[in-house]
């Protein structure tokens, strides 16, 4: 396939999901406007890049430098998945402070602050699939398909973390190693050679669906009712 056309489908393939997870705020009166819409989209960025600097300036880089298991797993879930969601735990704290403020509808930060979790995911995801280049073309066609729903769903578990982190501490520990682990499983049976990687697929997606329950439901038991209002029925 021309090197042209692999791009172009990198960035349509980056761009849709977040096309369609805006007009699915729309349809559902999320309070997440166009402006938070696109403002949680450049944070995501941000967080990438923020991460590749942390990974190249204190982390061997390349899997070819990864020699035996432990170099493998902590490659894995530390280099990569730990510091991008730790990344996207941080530029979330100033964003949903600042968000949550200006809600209408009061209560609703934890709901809120996993559907912006989710756009930032997706930020995340958009600028890293263009990135991808070519040099294995199955790997960056797999990764074009499933990082948007990976993504999303560790930005989604990471903004809830983010809104229990003062009320429920441990429940927030806990949002955020999920997405760690979900992380770095992915890229586990993405990059090792005694799993298929097609596994990949599924573990995106339902990781995904999974995750999408997180802005329906409240992280606090007290705000169950008024996280309906969020998304709607």
């Amino acid at each position: 396939m021309n090197g042209i056309l692999i791009l172009l489908l990198l960035v349509l393939t980056a761009v849709f999901p977040a096309i369609i997870v805006f007009f699915w705020f729309r349809v559902k009166k999320s309070p997440v406007t166009l402006p938070w819409f696109l403002a949680s989209l450049a944070a995501g960025i941000i967080s990438l890049f923020a991460a590749a600097m942390i990974q190249n300036s204190f982390f061997q880089s390349g899997t070819e430098s990864w020699n035996g298991i432990g170099a493998v797993f902590f490659g894995i879930f530390v280099r990569i998945a730990l510091v991008e969601e730790a990344s996207r735990f941080l530029i979330l704290i100033p964003l949903l402070n600042i968000f949550n403020r200006r809600l209408s509808v009061p209560g609703v930060a934890s709901a809120a602050g996993a559907a912006v979790g989710l756009v930032v995911g997706l930020g995340f995801a958009a600028l890293e699939n263009a990135s991808y280049g070519t040099a294995d073309i199955n790997i960056t066609m797999l990764r074009a398909f499933t990082a948007a729903p990976l993504h999303g769903a560790c930005g989604i578990r990471v903004g809830a973390a983010v809104s229990a982190a003062e009320r429920r501490p441990v429940k927030a520990l806990g949002f955020f190693i999920s997405a760690v682990l979900i992380h770095g499983a992915y890229n586990l049976l993405i990059v090792s050679p005694a799993f298929p990687a097609a596994l990949a697929i599924p573990t995106a997606y339902i990781a995904l669906f999974a995750s999408l329950s997180f802005i329906k439901h409240s992280v606090g038991d007290d705000e169950t009712s008024i996280n309906s209002k969020l998304l709607g029925p």
